[in-house]
């Protein structure tokens, strides 16, 4: 992602009847200014696998452009709020960011049905919302209210699952697949429902079975050719993959977006090794622009960063180049919202997770990254699918 710029007083040339004549320029630092955005990450509950990671990739783009000069030379600052992974707190958190937080921008929330209360309160206060770890239907696009101030720069199941499982029936020619999801688990369910989906239109016969108190829904007989775990909750997922693994399952295993967390990954341990998923970014991507997120993110905390760090990160890096380019006034903060939510729809940059810009519904257009678990908290590439591919 190129660096933000600090526009200085310049100098321009005017050409009158062949004369070369001084004018002058006219300054466009917003020196003084203070640009405010807040974050919605959930950092207890079942959010932990996600949420602090989400806080500190956040925080490093905010330290990055500080050090940078700031946006146009105005500062910026995070305030971020735990919705402790309730869509209710959620809801109650997103007003006051945007009310009395005065952000022009809001980053999350980390769940999905955490965005389906919260984001309605945003679009309906005008503020302009990225999600950044939303990953279920109706968050963008085809939503049940007018969604014209939300936007996402987390990959969509609806087009994850697919890739996922074209890329596996490509490869292996399953002949049966089963897709488990946890019981109460809405996410869960809607995305078993994408994935049956998806096996169907290649020629899959597939059969979904929900997870309840009773514990695993091994398949009765034959083993099937492979099986996809949609929960939501990644230590339920993990649960899952080693539970399959001691039943003596040893086929191929795919799962939706929490598995693509190293937690998941470790906890899996070597029952893990193999289990494929599709991500919105790799930590293998040798492009710059991630290679040094990489670098900036460990030297900062001492770790390597996940998927939902980098997203976190780059949605803060697309909000700032977007208000670098909206002509913000910062007296009237309904209109700098407007200003922004315009420019954002324009933004098309490298970054962590790839060539990046927003569909005219505010979904992503990004590679989605196949990864598989390596069986030791980390993961391999399987493949990399451009955006139409």
């Amino acid at each position: 992602m190129r660096k933000l710029r600090s526009f200085a007083l310049i100098a321009c040339l005017c050409f009158s009847a062949g004369l070369v004549v001084a004018g002058c320029g006219e300054s466009e630092e917003w020196e003084g200014e203070q640009i405010t955005f807040g974050s919605l990450f959930s950092t207890t509950g079942d959010g932990v696998p996600f949420g602090p990671q989400q806080v500190k990739g956040a925080q490093l783009a905010i330290d990055e452009i500080n050090e940078d000069e700031g946006i146009n030379g105005a500062e910026v600052s995070l305030i971020q709020r735990n919705d402790e992974s309730d869509p209710v707190t959620s809801a109650e958190g997103m007003r006051g960011l945007i009310e009395q937080g005065r952000a022009l921008a809001v980053l999350g929330p980390t769940f999905s049905n955490s965005a389906a209360e919260a984001d309605p309160v945003a679009n309906q206060l005008k503020t302009p919302v990225l999600a950044v770890s939303n990953t279920g239907p109706g968050i963008v696009g085809d939503c049940d209210y007018p969604c014209e101030f939300i936007f996402r720069d987390s990959l969509g199941e609806a087009a994850a699952i697919p890739a996922n499982i074209n890329n596996l029936v490509a490869r292996e020619d399953p002949r049966n697949a089963t897709v488990i999801y946890p019981e109460g688990d809405d996410f869960g369910r809607t995305s078993a429902l994408t994935a049956a989906g998806a096996f169907r239109e290649d020629g899959v016969k597939v059969k979904l079975s929900r997870l309840n108190l009773d514990g695993l829904p091994l398949p009765a007989g034959k083993d099937p050719d492979v099986i996809m775990i949609t929960a939501s909750s990644g230590e339920t997922g993990a649960a899952l993959i080693t539970d399959l693994r001691s039943a003596g399952y040893q086929g191929p295993i795919l799962g939706g977006n929490a598995f693509n967390s190293p937690l998941v990954a470790r906890s899996a341990g070597k029952d893990g090794r193999g289990v494929q998923s599709a991500a919105a970014w790799y930590a293998g991507n040798t492009s710059e622009e991630n290679q040094e997120f990489i670098a900036d993110y460990r030297n900062s905390y001492g770790d390597l960063p996940d998927q939902f760090a980098a997203q976190a990160y780059t949605g803060v890096k697309l909000l700032a180049e977007a208000a670098e380019d909206a002509d913000l006034k910062f007296d009237d903060i309904a209109a700098d919202r407007e200003a922004l939510r315009d420019a954002l729809e324009k933004v098309n940059e490298e970054t962590p997770l790839g060539r990046f810009s927003f569909t005219p519904d505010h979904d992503v257009v990004q590679p989605i990254w196949i990864v598989a678990m390596d069986g030791q908290g980390g993961y391999s590439l399987v493949e990399k699918a451009n955006p139409g591919s």
